[in-house]
């Protein structure tokens, strides 16, 4: 028992000192998982099974808030005029109620029908653009476009345009970031009480002003 003991334990010492010793796994060890070794996971497969399921209802975290555009009923109560944009001369912005408005010198301001709706800015934001008359008590009756611009679906006074003394106004509209205006007025030598044109005029907003860019006259007879 000794002489076997012996030369087995001197080779051990012989191996060990000369550092080639080389510990191999043996090929009958169980499974980590049987031997209660932790594993080590490549998380490819807890990815995959990780995923939910597509969800049915579009993702629209990141699409524009729908822009409320301004009504013609808005206007009825907005205010002509405002700190930098003066209505006719007048210090302050006068208030309107149901679409008028009365001066203690018996001026009358009422807004006229029709309204139009529709972008003039180009901020996608429906505008308003709406005729009104300014009665003086005497024998002007002066007619304007007035704009109001659409800031969080409030009308905003933004500008007018004056179209002169008796010119009543037809009909107004927008279209690709323009106003067309179609109106009664009268040659440059008539009297003023006469109308013998009707004029579409066309408005596009340059700054804070409506800009005339064109207009054709026809004739008109009462």
């Amino acid at each position: 028992m000794r002489r076997t003991l012996l030369p087995v334990a001197a080779l051990a010492l012989v191996a060990a000192l000369s550092g080639c010793v080389t510990i191999t796994a043996p090929t009958d060890d169980p499974e980590p998982v049987a031997s209660g070794q932790p594993t080590v996971s490549t998380g490819v497969a807890d990815d995959e099974t990780a995923d939910p399921a597509p969800s049915a209802v579009p993702d629209t975290s990141g699409a524009p808030a729908t822009l409320r555009a301004l009504t013609c009923e808005q206007l009825k109560t907005a205010a002509l005029g405002n700190g930098s944009e003066r209505y006719n001369g007048y210090a302050e912005p006068i208030p309107l109620v149901d679409g008028m408005w009365s001066g203690e010198d018996g001026t009358v301001v009422h807004m006229q029908q029709p309204c139009a709706i529709g972008d003039l800015t180009g901020d996608e934001a429906a505008d308003a653009l709406v005729p009104v008359l300014m009665d003086g008590g005497g024998t002007g009756k002066f007619w304007q476009i007035v704009m109001y611009g659409n800031i969080d679906g409030r009308p905003v006074y933004v500008t007018m345009v004056d179209i002169g003394d008796r010119t009543p106004v037809e009909s107004v509209s927008i279209s690709s970031r323009r106003a067309t205006v179609v109106y009664l007025t009268r040659p440059e030598d008539a009297s003023a009480a006469e109308v013998a044109v009707r004029r579409t005029a066309v408005y596009q907003l340059s700054g804070s002003r409506l800009v005339e860019v064109s207009h054709t006259d026809t004739p008109y007879t009462p």
